[in-house]
């Protein structure tokens, strides 16, 4: 099965009188990339959590938010640095006397240094991780669900599209089967042109036309689009990631039918080639949005 590289999914849960919340989104990236946004107290986890979505996802840019909401901040007490505190009053001191400024420091001037704060009632990272990586886990299945559902969608757009080109592949088979009966009566219309009454050796028209003729030969090339074609289909049917290889396999049905182009010197073949050029663009433009 296939997967976009769209995707959302989110969790919450309650962990040390807190809400954590973790939302996780991705798009479209030719290579993996992971963005983590999360508290400070959430640092030293995002290498685990990084793995975690790696060992999940193949391919896109994957933005992963994780919040932390404090219900019950009583928990948490005040923090006063007085060596600090002690230091600031010494130098705002010497500042006023030295810019010769009326009036004491006062205590509203440092604590605006910072001095007091809340003390953090930080978790142990064991206990963090092991209330983060589930959360982790439950958004991943949410975006990879998201993920399928529109890789289903682009299957069945796949399959149609694949189901025109292998039609436009068979016909030019047929075309390309008749090249040298056209080609040896091209060449008998054309030497009857040049001069009527003109005697002229069929054993060596033929050979003419049979060189000719595998010059313009397009045989191979449309044996090999069919292989690639039924190659596709079965990797959009299979479970591993599919996007890198199905890119591969545009590119070689790109060189195969361009070859088909430079080589026929049919209409009919021309302007099927430019059918099937079309076709393969649109499946290029949809393969980028494969995982």
């Amino acid at each position: 099965m296939i997967r976009s590289m769209t995707g959302f999914g989110s969790s919450s849960g309650e962990f040390a009188g807190r809400t954590v919340t973790v939302e996780i989104k991705s798009v479209n990236n030719r290579f993996r990339e992971v963005v983590a946004r999360m508290p400070k107290i959430c640092a030293p986890l995002e290498e685990m959590i990084k793995k975690q979505v790696a060992a999940r996802l193949e391919r896109g840019r994957v933005d992963i938010w994780v919040q932390l909401d404090d219900h019950e901040l009583k928990r948490r007490g005040i923090r006063v640095d007085f060596e600090f505190a002690a230091e600031a009053l010494k130098l705002l001191t010497q500042l006023k006397d030295r810019l010769n400024l009326a009036g004491p420091v006062t205590l509203e001037q440092v604590l605006s240094l910072g001095v007091v704060g809340q003390e953090e009632d930080a978790p142990a990272l064991e206990d963090l991780w092991a209330a983060l990586s589930p959360l982790v886990g439950q958004a991943l299945e949410g975006l990879v669900a998201m993920r399928e559902a529109e890789g289903r969608h682009l299957a069945l757009d796949l399959d149609k599209r694949l189901s025109r080109l292998s039609a436009w592949n068979r016909k030019v088979e047929e075309l390309a089967s008749s090249a040298p009966d056209l080609l040896l009566e091209k060449l008998q219309n054309r030497l009857s042109e040049l001069g009527a009454g003109v005697k002229v050796d069929q054993t060596r028209l033929a050979q003419e036309a049979a060189l000719l003729a595998d010059r313009v030969d397009i045989t191979e090339e449309v044996v090999r689009m069919n292989s690639h074609l039924a190659r596709f289909s079965e990797i959009i049917a299979g479970a591993e990631a599919a996007g890198r290889r199905l890119d591969f396999l545009l590119q070689e049905m790109g060189r195969e039918v361009n070859t088909m182009g430079s080589k026929s010197q049919a209409l009919e073949v021309t302007s099927l080639v430019l059918e099937i050029k079309a076709e393969l663009e649109k499946l290029r433009e949809q393969v980028q949005n494969i995982e």
